[in-house]
């Protein structure tokens, strides 16, 4: 079994991908985007696609229920499962150059939520994963992200702070392409 999915291996999509891996022939193949994946499906006859049922694309208005009734007739549902995601947390930069943040879209109500407890607002932008969202957010020096704790652990810096702690439990679905 070929799984295709989000990438890279820090996301919650490979992660639980690599959970239903049973054999050394089976294997992952993770794409930069759900959309970029999404331009290639029509060659993935006979494989499966992972999706999170929070899919959401940062580009356009589309998400899991979009493809669930956009491709009925081209793939199979073989599976739906729960699992906790990676614990997230929303991150905050103390020494911040521009009152932004970068997110996944997935996870805008955590931030949404946040803002409005403390009273302040900032510019949302969106990205393909939260580790893009991580990437973008150290670069050009944002005020909040959230990423997957384990990849802040490794990759914190001076200034960054936790600010909240999220793990909810997740729905996936596993397609087979016809």
């Amino acid at each position: 079994m070929i799984i295709h999915t989000l990438g890279p291996s820090s996301t919650d999509s490979y992660t639980v991908a690599e959970s239903l891996l049973q054999s050394e022939d089976d294997g992952i193949v993770g794409y930069p985007s759900f959309d970029s994946l999404l331009h290639n499906i029509h060659q993935l006859t006979e494989q499966y696609v992972l999706f999170p049922v929070a899919f959401k694309s940062a580009r356009k208005d589309y998400g899991w229920k979009e493809f669930n009734y956009d491709y009925w007739d081209k793939v199979e549902l073989v599976d739906v499962f729960q699992r906790k995601t990676k614990p997230m947390v929303l991150i905050k930069n103390s020494f911040y150059a521009e009152n932004r943040a970068m997110i996944h879209p997935a996870t805008t109500i955590f931030l949404k939520n946040y803002l409005n407890k403390i009273n302040k607002d900032t510019v949302i932008e969106y990205t393909d994963s939260k580790y893009k969202a991580w990437s973008a957010f150290c670069k050009k020096n944002l005020k909040y992200t959230i990423i997957s704790e384990d990849v802040f652990e490794k990759e914190k810096k001076v200034g960054y702070t936790i600010e909240e702690r999220y793990e909810p439990v997740m729905v996936w679905c596993l397609y087979k392409i016809n």
